[in-house]
């Protein structure tokens, strides 16, 4: 039994069920009847006994008595925080072209990305029945995509939805001064900023997704109120680090710095390059008025998961792709 299965990695909340024994804790809530407990802390190491500290103590628990391992959110959170920054996130990564339907924020992006090509329920209002989700896939349909569902855990599961899940993703936040405090010093190499991305930005980037376009790649990164920012680091006349960035704003007026498309060479990875496209788009989202910065991590990329932790990041939500299972005519039956 390990952590990895629920995406926690070492300096998240998890809440850590357990049986009770000699070589475990002891039962905290003073049951002596209880064959099991739970603990609740900080995970500072998972590589051999699960140690957690909680309340200024750290705790040790075998592997082998370890049940379950349940990841939470860095603090508590709101559902109408998981909304006010899905709001912020669809803003910084819009599609295309997008349109709302029944209170869905849906995206369409020429296919690239699945953040692009996905349909959000943001509003309070959205729901899952037949008769939406089939206008949903008639929009997506009619242009030439498959229906593709982005769906916060805590808003709407996707076993509840019914079709084909596909990644969960992490939405991961920070407060922009600690992270320039952390970033402070990195100016070794560091990266240019630039309005638009040029051919060989595009092309770095476009190698992670499924689209050979590069007409359609810049329009995706190119969208986003804002407008954003491209960074890049070159090294011997080719394209070693790139990120981008955008400033927008919530409904109660902070501005949020939103962090996409970070990528480094895996040749030259090690050499702390994205360390320093990161801290020149931080910089510049502080020039902006940003306060807090978010970004999106898939659960399974544990290297970059740890990495975000150590720069402060903090798990605020998780949402999950799915593919209803529905079919719809664009033509509407006509």
């Amino acid at each position: 039994m390990g952590v990895s299965p629920s995406g926690a990695v070492v300096g998240d909340r998890v809440v850590v069920r357990y049986l009770l024994g000699e070589s475990t804790p002891a039962d905290w809530r003073g049951n002596p009847d209880a064959a099991q407990s739970d603990v609740t802390g900080i995970l500072v190491d998972d590589a051999g006994p699960l140690r957690l500290e909680r309340d200024g103590e750290v705790v040790s628990i075998p592997v082998d008595a370890v049940t379950s391992v349940r990841l939470l959110s860095a603090r508590p959170v709101r559902n109408s925080e998981i909304r006010a920054l899905e709001h912020v996130a669809a803003r910084a990564w819009p599609g295309v072209e997008h349109t709302w339907i029944d209170g869905w924020f849906c995206r369409a992006g020429h296919g690239f990305s699945r953040r692009a090509n996905s349909a959000a329920p943001l509003e309070m209002s959205a729901r899952a029945d037949l008769p939406t989700l089939l206008r949903i896939a008639r929009w997506y349909a009619e242009r030439g995509l498959p229906p593709l569902l982005a769906l916060p855990d805590r808003l709407m599961k996707a076993s509840t939805v019914g079709g084909v899940e596909d990644i969960e993703v992490q939405a991961l936040t920070c407060d922009l001064s600690q992270l320039s405090d952390r970033l402070a010093g990195t100016v070794s190499a560091p990266a240019v900023l630039t309005d638009t991305p040029d051919e060989s930005w595009l092309a770095a980037y476009s190698a992670r997704g499924t689209v050979d376009d590069l007409g359609s790649v810049r329009a995706v990164v190119a969208a986003g109120q804002g407008p954003p920012v491209f960074a890049r680091i070159d090294e011997n006349g080719a394209v070693a680090s790139i990120g981008r960035a955008v400033v927008t704003q919530a409904a109660d007026g902070r501005k949020w710095l939103g962090l996409s498309a970070l990528w480094t060479d895996p040749e030259r990875r090690g050499a702390g390059l994205s360390t320093q496209v990161l801290a020149a788009l931080v910089a510049w989202g502080r020039e902006n008025g940003a306060e807090s910065a978010h970004l999106q991590v898939e659960t399974t990329n544990r290297l970059a998961g740890s990495w975000y932790r150590r720069l402060g990041f903090g798990l605020h939500h998780t949402y999950r792709y799915l593919t209803p299972d529905v079919h719809a005519d664009p033509t509407g039956g006509r």
